[in-house]
């Protein structure tokens, strides 16, 4: 579910270049960041009225591509100039654990709401709460019996995702970065096997976030993430070529998201083939300037919305009664409504790196 979503930035007035300690050019890829908060947008609408994007939880394996292309651009070259290990971690726990605490917070509050029909106990409260702190899953599979399910982040749903993009981080600092292009493809394979082989086992590619299926979400981030790598490798230097066709791949990605099936071989399909083309796409056409400002808005409120959404979903479902409301209007109000939270969720938590990392800490 990373993205994947990655941590906030100010909001850019226009796209900027600026050299890299190699001093080539580096470009800012607004398509990619307005296909980033569209897909934001479409796993909102899957957790607040599943039958409206059915196939939108695939937004995920796209986020863990563009990860994968994000961070090898990032820090590929810092890596291999000697940035410690540490260092790098750090700076990945600073720019996603913000706004992780204040999802888990909502999340909680969501929960406290409705505790007597939520079935869950204090052990599974406290559980969960301490392994928050340290972003961390719950052990709800000591918690609850077998019968249940068994959630890696039971007060902030989304954020199973994060912690298989910090795992991920975490093995490309350690070897990833260093492995030539021919032995990420490999490795690609192997986890693309993996993964197949986790989708027969469960029937299901909708994996990762429940202790149950663990395998599929390994499986899921390291085929994605390395095929993002391998995107930025083969796109290096490459700047796009701005155009008004970069909008076809934005539309493509929201409204294949969007698609009222639930085929399990279209996922397959879109998690092993059409999300790396999409992010291709996205490195290759970029938008023109005059829209530039909007996918960037857009790329800064997807992780915001990400994270916060799935404190509100059934807060708002108490307060606005959907058999009596029209789709449209009862999705357009959450997302109204859980941009604007977001939003000022967002703001908040611009501040708290000034305090709770020092400089040296944070995220470049």
């Amino acid at each position: 579910m990373s993205t994947t979503k990655e941590g906030v930035r100010p909001v850019a007035a226009q796209p900027q270049r600026r050299s890299t300690p190699t001093g080539r050019t580096s470009h800012r890829y607004a398509s990619l960041d307005a296909m980033r908060g569209l897909a934001a947008f479409a796993v909102v609408v899957y957790h607040l009225q599943r039958p409206h994007a059915p196939l939108a939880y695939v937004a995920v394996d796209f986020f863990f591509v563009l990860s994968g292309f994000v961070i090898a651009r990032a820090y590929s070259e810092k890596l291999a100039a000697g940035m410690p290990l540490a260092a790098f971690m750090r700076a990945r726990y600073a720019r996603l654990y913000p706004l992780f605490i204040v999802g888990t917070f909502y999340g909680l509050v969501q929960l406290l709401g409705h505790w007597k029909s939520s079935g869950d106990t204090i052990g599974d409260l406290l559980a969960s709460l301490i392994s928050s702190l340290f972003m961390l899953p719950s052990p709800s599979f000591l918690t609850r019996s077998a019968t249940d399910l068994w959630p890696l982040y039971p007060l902030n749903g989304p954020a199973w995702s994060l912690f298989w993009e910090l795992l991920v981080n975490l093995v490309f600092a350690l070897m990833l970065f260093r492995m030539k292009t021919r032995y990420l493809a490999l490795f690609a394979a192997v986890s693309l096997g993996c993964l197949i082989a986790s989708v027969v086992g469960h029937g299901s590619l909708d994996l990762g976030w429940e202790w149950r299926s663990v395998d599929g979400g390994l499986a899921r981030v390291f085929f994605s993430f390395t095929v993002g790598m391998i995107i930025f490798r083969v796109q290096k230097d490459r700047p796009p070529a701005t155009t008004y066709f970069a909008i076809l791949p934005i539309l493509l990605i929201f409204g294949l998201l969007f698609l009222p099936t639930y085929s399990l071989k279209f996922a397959l399909l879109f998690c092993i083939v059409i999300s790396p083309l999409i992010v291709l796409a996205g490195t290759l056409l970029e938008i023109p300037k005059k829209i530039q400002p909007l996918g960037i808005f857009l790329g800064y409120l997807s992780y915001p919305i990400y994270m916060c959404h799935r404190g509100f979903t059934e807060i708002y479902a108490h307060f606005v009664n959907s058999d009596h409301v029209p789709p449209l209007v009862y999705i357009g109000g959450f997302l109204l409504l859980i941009s604007v939270i977001s939003l000022l969720s967002a703001q908040l938590v611009s501040i708290v790196p000034r305090f709770a990392f020092p400089a040296k800490m944070r995220a470049p």
